[in-house]
């Protein structure tokens, strides 16, 4: 009882000290506005020695390619981004110089591939509109065949053993972001969180599902602290059984993120994870098993969406072995694993959405019936996704909010948000808030509108825009998910490295622990590669999302010509969609963590 009580009395403390101490850290260390230069460049070079070094001079630098220094002003040669005068005053800057901006795609580039997108479709319409095959399951590999895995994961100390090192992690964040330098591109816990894990994570959906789930610190801390206090059970609300929840707390850290400037602030990235903590251990302390994650956690929901668009699945080796079971065994649990935390029984799982790749049931199986698959991308779309209505809309709010994501870094957005305070005269997180509700309303009215637009081209009364609203909803998955891989890799390109500095001194306090705190930064890749990997990752989205409403039309409509027909309308919002993602990559974009 004592153990139960320290660990409650610890929790509580580290909580009331982070919300007490995180506006005396901010004081202490005031964030440098973004025209001010620091005294001292980021790779480590003061730029009182270097005005030493050209007195006469002006010395021209890439604000990203701390190695890139010229005499003239003019383009990085590796990373594109407009060179600023090194050490000079923001009044002698160039007008437009103050803030580091990511070049967008050329106009050359834009238009070529907006081009081959358009032509590429209605060469697809043409040849495949009128037909579609019946797709049958992909070829599966098994991970699990491989010798000795499903016994490692059965062993007692998994899934700790994972999970412990990102816990670690986690806590490096909370407290770097709570005592460390506030400056953003200083403290470990923005480019960890925001440069790092948020562009990385839907990678890492791509390949390996919701392996991230596994691993998760806030659902880890969780399950901990449940094993030491008392748990309530109580049943989720049924009127709650659906992803609203993780909805709407998806669009408020949006409106949070972006509205308040998470990215640029430590503390509050800290108070953001604190937070998700909370709410995971209140769920885990009063209700049943880890409703959490199956109801409200916006991270596993939205990567639960994208999942089903991955490249590995966790199902039942043979699905007539789980009809004869009669103790359902992954489902309940029993002395080897514990009972499925999001109440998905193995026999009937068809879809990524929900699966937490807990393993639990690699444990729990007593006929060694689990299969952990390499399958063929987007599998679950083309083969077995079952339509609800819940997550039709968070399809379509994540590619809105994608797309909003990417626009508010751009100077278009800032432009808008000054109309809209000059109009309304209510201040600007009034106009902000103006601006993210139609960016988020839009899609979804557009795209009701194309609906309304197949019921009339169809002629067939059975199905209505509502309903079609919500099968059609899941062809629209790639190119959300695209656009996103798309955009974060430009952010990974241009400003991964940064992670290199910031480990030898996560808290930006002058250390040097591995000597690469004053290493030069720059980008990864020359910008031209990455323009030709953005490019190509839109180009995927857009054909695997026509493929996904091509079947979607014939599944529903037996008749060609009423399947052709609601195909039309539905390409033109791809195109729409599609163009969109290509418009806002050939824009110049800010970075998260700007120097």
């Amino acid at each position: 009882m004592r153990r139960k009580a320290a660990v409650l009395l610890l929790l509580a403390g580290l909580l009331v000290s982070g919300a007490l101490t995180a506006p005396a850290a901010y004081a202490l260390h005031p964030v440098r506005p973004r025209d001010q230069p620091p005294a001292e460049s980021g790779g480590g070079v003061p730029d009182a020695e270097m005005a030493q070094q050209q007195p006469s001079a002006v010395v021209w630098g890439c604000p990203m390619c701390e190695t890139v220094r010229h005499s003239e002003p003019g383009s990085c040669p590796v990373c594109g981004m407009a060179l600023v005068p090194m050490g000079a005053p923001a009044a002698a800057r160039p007008a437009g110089a103050e803030l580091p901006l990511m070049p967008g795609l050329p106009p050359w580039l834009f238009f070529s591939i907006a081009l081959l997108v358009l032509l590429l479709s209605f060469v697809f319409l043409e040849v495949r509109g009128r037909t579609a095959r019946i797709r049958a399951p992909g070829s599966r590999l098994d991970l699990l065949r491989i010798p000795g895995l499903r016994a490692l994961l059965r062993q007692p100390w998994f899934p700790l053993v994972v999970q412990l090192p990102v816990v670690l992690l986690f806590a490096l964040v909370v407290a770097a972001g709570l005592f460390g330098n506030p400056a953003p591109d200083r403290n470990i816990a923005p480019i960890l969180t925001w440069t790092i894990w948020w562009a990385l994570l839907v990678l890492l959906v791509l390949f390996a599902g919701k392996l991230w789930c596994t691993v998760c610190p806030w659902m880890a801390l969780a399950d901990w602290l449940g094993r030491l206090v008392p748990r309530l059970e109580r049943p989720w609300p049924r009127a709650l059984r659906n992803i609203w929840p993780a909805t709407l707390l998806f669009v408020l850290l949006t409106w949070l993120e972006l509205g308040y400037g998470v990215t640029q602030k430590p503390w509050l990235t800290a108070v953001l994870g604190l937070l998700m903590f909370v709410l995971a251990a209140a769920t885990v302390v009063v209700f049943e098993r880890k409703a959490f994650c199956r109801y409200a956690c916006l991270v596993g929901r939205v990567s639960g969406l994208y999942a089903t668009f991955a490249g590995s699945e966790l199902r039942a080796a043979d699905e007539d072995t789980c009809r004869r079971c009669t103790t359902k065994d992954c489902y309940w649990g029993n002395e080897r694993g514990a009972a499925c935390p999001t109440h998905e029984f193995l026999g009937t799982m068809r879809e990524n959405t929900y699966c937490t790749l807990c393993l639990q049931c690699v444990k729990s199986c007593p006929e060694d019936n689990v299969a952990w698959n390499l399958r063929p991308f987007g599998s679950d779309l083309l083969e077995s996704v079952r339509p609800r209505k819940d997550e039709a809309y968070l399809a379509v709010t994540m590619l809105s909010m994608s797309a909003f994501h990417g626009l508010t870094m751009t100077p278009t957005w800032d432009r808008l948000v000054q109309a809209i305070d000059r109009a309304t005269g209510l201040g600007w997180l009034v106009a902000f808030s103006v601006g993210m509700a139609a960016m988020l309303l839009l899609p979804l009215a557009v795209y009701y509108g194309i609906c309304v637009l197949m019921t009339w081209g169809a002629r067939d009364r059975r199905y209505d825009a509502a309903t079609l609203f919500v099968r059609f909803s899941y062809s629209l998955l790639p190119i959300a998910l695209f656009y996103h891989l798309a955009h974060n890799l430009q952010h990974i390109l241009f400003e991964g490295t940064k992670l290199l500095r910031v480990s030898s001194d996560p808290f930006g306090w002058g250390w040097n622990v591995f000597g690469t705190a004053h290493m030069p930064v720059g980008a990864v890749l020359p910008v031209e590669v990455g323009w030709a990997i953005q490019v190509a990752l839109i180009l995927v989205g857009h054909l695997y999302a026509i493929v996904i409403a091509h079947r979607t039309a014939h599944a529903l409509y037996p008749d060609p010509r009423a399947a052709t027909a609601t195909q039309i309308p539905m390409l033109a919002a791809m195109l729409l969609f599609s163009f969109q993602s290509l418009w806002l990559l050939s824009q110049p974009m800010l970075m998260r963590t700007a120097m």
